[in-house]
């Protein structure tokens, strides 16, 4: 029990007193011309920016996050006409790359021709040996300076073809 008796009817009335009085009030204050009287740079030039965000769970923040929508927002097209390229290829070493596999292209392309010329020139060493009428034994073992024949006829490499 409180120790003036009917205390408890006086704070209740004292109570809607002062709810009724913060409505009249609040109902009485024009609140866009209140705002329009605030310099907002001046209250957030007071904030602490940091305790804010050290405030922040970014876990609980994230998993609030629609991935999805934000990558239906971007616009992958007008990303990819922000690249430099050139700036890009200066950063990596992408040239010197395609330089070496050009070259190695052509030293592949190079054996090819080699190839085809060796096979080309054998083809025509056959037709001329037909044409001229020559058999495999009338043909030379090969280069006079790499091969000699033996006095017993068989051919040997010279010392200088070493």
């Amino acid at each position: 029990m409180s120790p003036m008796p009917g205390s408890g009817r006086v704070e209740q009335l004292a109570q809607a007193v002062a709810e009724r009085v913060v409505n009249i009030v609040m109902d009485a204050i024009d609140m866009d011309a209140l705002l329009e009287r605030i310099d907002v740079d001046a209250v957030l030039a007071r904030v602490d920016v940091d305790s804010v965000v050290s405030r922040v769970d970014v876990d609980k923040l994230i998993d609030r996050v629609d991935v999805e929508k934000i990558i239906e927002r971007v616009d992958v097209e007008k990303i990819i006409e922000r690249v430099d390229i050139d700036a890009l290829m200066e950063k990596t070493e992408l040239g010197s790359i395609i330089a070496r596999s050009t070259t190695g292209v052509a030293s592949e392309v190079l054996d090819v021709i080699r190839a085809q010329g060796v096979g080309l020139d054998d083809f025509i060493g056959r037709f001329v040996a037909r044409v001229m009428r020559r058999t495999n034994e009338d043909l030379p073992l090969g280069p006079a300076t790499l091969v000699s024949i033996t006095p017993s006829g068989q051919p040997e490499l010279t010392a200088g073809s070493v």
